[in-house]
């Protein structure tokens, strides 16, 4: 079945689907790797990279391009997300007891994106409902960056605005002044 959508409102519901899906991977994938790092060195560097996501960046305009129950599956899941991540940025907790609690995270992350794939499925397909069979294949992106050329909104209204203060400096040369002065008293 054929969407009714416009081909820009796909693009930007499948940037978050894939957003959503790659930070779904991250933190399931690397879950033994950043729990053993701050483990062992205490160091909460590492959990920025694995929780880093688009939809932090998204624009008012970027949501507008999906519907209700997109925005609030999307709303869920990166709370959720951000939750886990604030626990991690914060806790005291020993080591046996943030596995527990990040296993209780991850279960609850899991029930969330398996509810936004399905609403994100259903409107880029039309469809009513259907089933969300995810391949298990799909490896985790690379690098965490965002080399594609579509860019968000949100994320150009970032980046415009990181240039927006650079300025040239407006000082006068002091150089310039003290050859005037020699040439005045010559």
């Amino acid at each position: 079945m054929k969407s009714k959508r416009t081909d820009l409102e796909i693009r930007y519901i499948l940037l978050f689907k894939l957003d959503a899906h790659n930070l779904y991977q991250r933190v399931f994938a690397r879950k033994e790797d950043y729990i053993e790092a701050f483990s062992l060195k205490r160091n909460r560097a590492v959990f920025k990279d694995v929780f880093d996501n688009r939809y932090k960046k998204a624009s008012i305009k970027d949501l507008s391009y999906c519907t209700a129950e997109v925005i609030e599956a999307l709303d869920s899941f990166y709370n959720l997300a951000d939750e886990m991540y604030w626990y991690l940025k914060h806790t005291q907790d020993m080591p046996n007891m943030i596995q527990d609690e990040i296993t209780r995270y991850c279960n609850k992350l899991k029930l969330q994106y398996e509810t936004l794939a399905l609403f994100v499925d259903a409107e880029l397909t039309g469809a009513e409902t259907f089933s969300v069979d995810f391949p298990e294949d799909i490896e985790p992106a690379g690098e965490d960056y965002h080399n594609d050329s579509f860019v968000m909104d949100g994320e150009q209204s970032i980046i415009d605005s990181e240039d927006e203060y650079i300025q040239e400096e407006q000082f006068d040369d002091p150089d310039a002044e003290d050859s005037e002065e020699n040439t005045d008293n010559a």
